[in-house]
């Protein structure tokens, strides 16, 4: 069994605003596996961004973990002060934003803000030795070193994307956590930016948590995947199980809901709308728009049911799946 390097249990992400208590993220566990791609996926607002920046310490205001913990290699994060969080950020966590655009300075060239952060943690000793670190993991990105000097404008789309990730393994972190990293790009730099970090993965022992709304890239590039709905993991599995024969409804319809090329099946929309997580519904909160709810599914939470790999909350686990 492989050592788990990241350990989440009961965990729950709450957002004070003025119109109330929205449950991001409602009493998860997980645990992710040393070298491994895990993958959360779901609707928008389901709350797995926020499930991932949990990971990492990076819950801002009006947020606040409200309970459980987040074991990094066993630290608790959630018992860290703001200090000792922001040292083990970058240099043992990595992050890759949806769009890098929004947090890269205009300002700067890009090679002198990867270095930054490689003096910032003490990984270089002086500006050049910080400076070639930098050009060194932009050829490892396969951005030319000379382009350590270009402005965050004279790059492409697929370019800055590459220099968030050079800027993530520059400190050669242990966890690389990428959240949307393809959504603004195109269909051929998308598959060039995963091959990238699928190599990464292989070469550096990294282990890497994706978040994405698409299913069929978790199940064509992940380890394991969570199944995230209104706040709560409900599937938990391996990749080639839960896109196989998924246990819980709501991932048989986010399968169903994605067009596929080379196969005959009608292409399915989930019928109604992701509950407000300022009100989720009672019991299970799938309920309102599954095909297979009867009156327990509204008045009780479902049981987590252990699969070979993982489980699912349902209270017909298994039957979501028969039939595909």
């Amino acid at each position: 069994m492989a050592e788990t390097i990241i350990s989440v249990r009961g965990l729950k992400v709450y957002y004070y605003t003025l119109s109330g208590v929205v449950r991001a993220v409602d009493g998860v566990d997980l645990d992710i596996a040393r070298g491994e791609w895990v993958t959360i996926v779901g609707e928008s607002g389901s709350g797995k961004s926020t499930l991932a920046l949990s990971m990492m310490g990076l819950v801002l205001p009006p947020g606040r973990i409200v309970g459980g913990s987040v074991l990094f290699d066993g630290v608790d994060l959630t018992k860290l002060s703001g200090e000792e969080l922001r040292r083990l950020r970058g240099k043992r966590i990595g992050v890759i934003f949806q769009d890098p655009s929004a947090y890269l300075d205009p300002l700067r060239t890009v090679g002198s803000q990867i270095a930054e952060a490689v003096l910032e943690h003490g990984v270089a000793s002086s500006e050049s030795d910080a400076w070639r670190i930098a050009e060194e993991a932009l050829e490892i990105v396969g951005v030319p070193a000379s382009r350590a000097r270009a402005y965050p404008h004279q790059l492409s789309g697929g370019q800055r994307q590459r220099v968030a990730i050079a800027a993530a393994i520059a400190l050669n972190p242990d966890v690389l956590i990428a959240d949307e990293p393809t959504t603004a790009l195109d269909v051929v730099v998308q598959a060039r930016i995963i091959e990238l970090l699928k190599g990464l993965q292989r070469r550096r022992g990294l282990t890497i948590v994706m978040v994405t709304h698409d299913i069929a890239l978790a199940g064509e590039v992940s380890d394991r995947i969570a199944v995230m709905y209104s706040g709560r993991v409900v599937e938990w599995g391996s990749a080639e199980r839960v896109i196989g024969s998924p246990l819980h409804p709501y991932t048989r319809l986010l399968i169903d809901s994605v067009p596929d090329l080379w196969s005959r099946r009608k292409v399915r929309s989930i019928p109604g709308e992701p509950p407000d997580p300022r009100r989720p519904p009672s019991g299970c909160r799938f309920h309102p728009r599954c095909p297979l709810a009867v009156e327990e599914c509204r008045s009780r939470q479902p049981p987590r049911v252990s699969a070979a790999d993982g489980w699912a909350e349902c209270f017909f686990a298994g039957e979501a799946g028969g039939g595909r």
